[in-house]
């Protein structure tokens, strides 16, 4: 993950040290040989052109080094064009270029770090802040592969929710496990909730071919205990966490809403919110709401966030949403605190318009100070 930057890194740290060594090698040659520096580099038209143009080279580096250092926020910038006095440019140069692929490793994984495990053939990453402390919240998400790095989402963007947590989210900066799928050929029997789907055959005979025969059964109840019976633990045993449901919330878009919403009801000691963006409630339709919506546990102390787009895949959803809202709404949860129920213009079903939603579900979900919660 992130590989990019780490192989650039220590690509350029080679060439710095390669820099360094010739750098002090022909110094040391001219040296030895009472080599005329003035005279060597100004002796005919040939040098002036030499000159002139390393020069130009020069200001080029150093005014492209000085933009970097700003724009991603390096300090002490001025000690690498001192040690350019000292050895050469072909040394200081691939250093800074080093340091700033480090610096930008650090940008995008917003300050913290990237762990990976395996769980029953599952692949889960976990992106820990660096001010860790038993109190952190704890964000699970479903669709892992789509989370993080765009080179592993399989539609080549992300949620991009580390950029959401290091710009835009106020207070406590949560833990996030990003849960992979066994397979792609069998998320939908992952991610629909199991109890619904068992008793409505229905729904799987209606499904083209390539979803109804994906192989094995019903896979939803053991993917919720996969999250809050192994990995939650392991990764709160791990890191000293202690979990509450006030600070432990489920995520997730199209089927990855309904298993949010499934997870919440089948587990409310563990998961207190659920997020859900363009929630797939045409799978299974009028029963998938009413049933759905039934699982829901006690309003007082959980919160839902389900929204849908009106254009792609979401221009089909408006009357289901409205429908699970008004259930939803039926069973205590009230807007602003414990329910938003959201409607966005002109988006669709993909990873670009959720991730433009992903700080504010956050700031909502946190409580963060100065957002309006409605």
């Amino acid at each position: 993950m992130f590989k990019k930057h780490r192989i650039r890194s220590r690509i350029y740290f080679t060439i710095a040290a390669l820099g360094l060594i010739t750098a002090w090698w022909f110094n040391a040659m001219a040296v030895f040989q009472e080599a005329d520096y003035l005279r060597a580099w100004f002796g005919s038209y040939v040098d002036w052109v030499l000159s002139l143009d390393l020069l130009i080279v020069g200001a080029g580096v150093i005014t492209f080094m000085l933009v970097e250092a700003k724009r991603l926020g390096m300090k002490r910038v001025w000690i690498y064009f001192l040690l350019s006095g000292f050895t050469a440019m072909a040394f200081t140069f691939p250093l800074f270029m080093a340091f700033r692929e480090r610096k930008l490793l650090q940008l995008r994984l917003a300050g913290g770090s990237i762990e990976r495990y395996e769980f029953d053939n599952h692949i889960v990453d976990v992106w820990l802040p660096a001010d860790l402390n038993p109190e952190t919240p704890v964000l699970v998400m479903h669709d892992g592969r789509n989370i993080f790095d765009e080179k592993d989402s399989y539609t080549g963007k992300t949620w991009e929710v580390l950029p959401a947590i290091r710009d835009e989210v106020r207070g406590p900066k949560p833990v996030v496990i990003a849960l992979w799928g066994f397979s792609d050929l069998t998320r939908l029997r992952e991610l629909a909730p199991q109890k619904i789907l068992d008793n409505h055959q229905e729904i799987w005979d209606g499904m083209p071919a390539d979803y109804a025969d994906a192989p094995g059964e019903s896979m939803g109840d053991a993917y919720v205990s996969l999250m809050a019976d192994a990995i939650l633990p392991f990764v709160a045993d791990k890191h000293g966490l202690e979990l509450n449901p006030d600070r432990t919330a489920v995520m997730g878009s199209s089927m990855g809403g309904l298993m949010s919403l499934y997870a919440l009801g089948q587990r409310p000691e563990v998961f207190g919110t659920a997020i859900a963006f363009s929630t797939h409630w045409p799978f299974g339709g009028n029963d998938m709401v009413n049933e759905l919506t039934e699982l829901l546990p006690d309003a007082a102390s959980h919160r839902i966030w389900t929204d849908t787009g009106t254009i792609e895949l979401d221009q089909y959803y408006a009357p289901f949403h409205k429908a699970a809202v008004e259930k939803i709404q039926a069973r205590g949860y009230s807007e602003p605190d414990s329910l938003v129920a959201a409607t966005y213009p002109n988006t669709g079903h993909h990873e670009s318009y959720w991730a433009r939603r992903v700080a504010d579900a956050l700031n909502w979900w946190l409580r963060a100070p100065d957002r309006d919660q409605g």
